[in-house]
């Protein structure tokens, strides 16, 4: 008999969308935001007043106040300077934590109840103690998501559905996440019960919102002087005029996917503008280059590495290109990744959502249904025991005590529970009863597998 697993929130929060799945051991469901119906909730809010609208809702607002509205919140974190929207400054976390209990909000109404187990992808460069990684996962504390369990999204990546089924454990593979706003890649092996990183790269400023940003300016100079006059203008309805020329160009370039040339007339200047495949591909190239020449010198650092620390081991044999991310759906992409990195391209069944997907598989995999794997204390609980765990390599930080000092506790009661080097949680039990005496390390503490946590007396 399958052992029951509790159902995980998966989000990727992303710089142009965030994307949520929810899972369990029997089958996965990918969330719709409310106000659209689509996979995936702009990361964009709007400021009514004192009313926070985000999503779908904040992009429609956005006309009526251009200077209340931010997307990309993802740019933001780190940031101590607060946003000026509606007369008010507003810290980046307290955005991102509206989005955020939107997300939580569907998730537990289509989960029938709040969710005890969560996961949230992260990019590969936010390394622990990272500013931004602290903020986005002080904002999902905010926004009421249980403790979450941190993954990069090249990793998820790995972990997603592809075409053609999933990755076997032993595949070295070459992460390709061409998103709206950054690149990131990795090596990544895909192990029985886990993964390994063996190296990623990023770029931050390359994904779609640069190549939508190409398209605007050919949009530009093609419509001639009356749509340049319009732009250029000083006053809102200007303002107006440009979100509206970034939405209309996105239009057009997404119809490439299915017609080699696309014509629409912008409405606000009444001209006829068009866009071809030939002109995207020429538009994206220096993109696109820039991401294939961060991945080869990634693959040459990787085997440089290994050849440095294992020479006496076979190198890593990097079987395939995992393609995934908005952009990897573009025309030409797929077929000058293959031509440019000489491996074969392995595309997820669905760019948008495979992170999602794939961090909702990742949390799942070997966890036998438990919100983290469980770690006994080492040693025998004598009277006045000092305990410690064995960790994984690497500091992890303390989460949480779950027995206040003067507490009891049970043998097998869960002690702790702490985040590992890899973003995954770990609940620290007890293999005696006893009370706690003393703690030795604090909640945000980055503790050392050994280290001397807390006393306490048997009995």
């Amino acid at each position: 008999m399958t052992e029951p697993t509790d159902p995980v929130l998966a989000v990727d929060f992303g710089t142009s969308g965030t994307c949520a799945t929810l899972a369990d051991g029997s089958r996965t469901r990918q969330l719709r935001e409310p106000a659209s119906g689509d996979w995936s909730w702009p990361s964009a809010v709007f400021i009514d007043g004192n009313l926070p609208r985000v999503g779908t809702l904040a992009v429609t607002h956005k006309r009526l106040a251009p200077a209340d509205h931010r997307d990309e919140l993802k740019r933001y974190l780190g940031q101590d300077t607060p946003l000026r929207l509606a007369g008010r400054g507003y810290r980046p976390t307290v955005l991102v934590t509206a989005l955020l209990q939107s997300v939580r909000a569907e998730a537990e109404r289509v989960n029938g109840g709040p969710l005890a187990r969560a996961v949230l992808t992260v990019p590969a460069s936010y390394g622990p103690g990272d500013i931004r990684l602290t903020d986005l996962l002080a904002a999902a504390r905010a926004a009421g998501i249980p403790a979450p369990e941190v993954v990069p999204e090249p990793v998820a990546a790995a972990f997603a559905p592809l075409a053609g089924g999933p990755l076997p454990p032993g595949t070295t593979v070459l992460v390709h996440d061409f998103g709206g706003g950054t690149f990131d890649t990795a090596v990544v092996t895909i192990e029985e019960d886990g993964h390994q990183v063996l190296g990623h790269a990023t770029l931050d400023d390359c994904g779609g919102r640069d190549i939508d940003a190409a398209v605007v300016r050919y949009l530009r100079d093609a419509g001639g002087e009356d749509l340049r006059r319009l732009l250029d203008g000083p006053d809102e309805a200007a303002d107006r005029a440009r979100m509206d020329l970034r939405d209309f160009a996105q239009r057009l370039k997404h119809r490439l996917g299915a017609e080699t040339t696309a014509t629409d007339v912008f409405t606000p200047a009444e001209v006829r503008l068009t866009l071809d495949r030939q002109r995207l591909d020429t538009l994206i190239r220096p993109l696109l280059e820039q991401t294939t020449d961060r991945c080869a010198e990634l693959l040459r650092t990787v085997r440089s590495e290994h050849a440095t620390t294992r020479p006496e081991a076979h190198p890593p044999v990097v079987s395939a290109v995992v393609a995934v991310g908005g952009c990897s759906r573009l025309p030409g992409v797929p077929e000058h990744l293959a031509r440019t990195l000489r491996l074969p391209v392995r595309q997820a069944e669905d760019p948008q959502t495979a992170v999602s997907q794939g961090a909702a598989a990742w949390a799942l995999r070997g966890t036998a249904g438990r919100a983290a794997r469980r770690t006994p204390s080492l040693g025998p609980a004598q009277d006045r025991t000092p305990l410690s765990w064995a960790l994984p390599p690497g500091a992890s930080t303390l989460l949480s005590w779950r027995v206040p000092q003067g507490g009891r506790f049970t043998a097998g009661e869960v002690l702790a529970q702490v985040r590992a080097p890899d973003g995954s949680l770990l609940d620290l039990t007890v293999t005696r009863a006893g009370t706690v005496t003393r703690f030795h390390a604090g909640v945000g503490d980055q503790i050392l597998s050994g280290d001397w946590l807390v006393t306490t007396t048997a009995g």
